[in-house]
């Protein structure tokens, strides 16, 4: 059975092509989060082709943000799917937080140990390449460099 819908829903709908430029997100990306069951299509065209809601582009935005916060394509998927069904669990969230928060805790104290390598060449001083401990970063720059220089090439 197939199931009607009025002309002013239908112009409603998104395409994947008009979705994923708005939500500025690849096709690639919305088949993982679809695959993942972070979104899904409202319908199908009779060509078979996927069709969107109008709030498909901010759910993706919102999956981009939690995934640039630290939360994991399956604490997305939880804290989506309690938010569909409207019942949040307050305790859940809480220990989900705390876990992104220790994670970016993590990120921000293994940034501030590499830039203390990073500052000092980054005005000149070369001395901290000669540190053992330091060598990921002489490899790094080198490599940097290679890659500049062929582009430019």
């Amino acid at each position: 059975m197939k199931t009607v819908i009025s002309s002013q829903e239908f112009k409603s709908f998104q395409t994947t092509s008009a979705l994923c430029k708005a939500a500025n997100v690849t096709r690639g990306q919305l088949r993982l989060y679809e695959d993942e069951g972070l979104i899904a299509p409202l319908c199908r065209t009779e060509a078979g082709y996927r069709q969107y809601g109008p709030d498909a582009a901010d759910r993706l935005k919102a999956i981009m943000h939690m995934k640039e916060l630290g939360f994991t394509l399956a604490e997305i998927a939880l804290l989506l799917a309690e938010r569909d069904d409207g019942a949040l669990d307050a305790q859940a969230i809480q220990r989900l937080a705390g876990d992104v928060l220790t994670k970016i805790d993590a990120r921000i104290a293994g940034l501030q140990f590499i830039r203390g390598y990073v500052a000092p060449v980054a005005v000149g001083d070369m001395s901290v390449m000669q540190d053992e401990d330091c060598n990921f970063l002489f490899e790094f720059m080198t490599a940097l460099s290679a890659a500049q220089t062929r582009q430019r090439a």
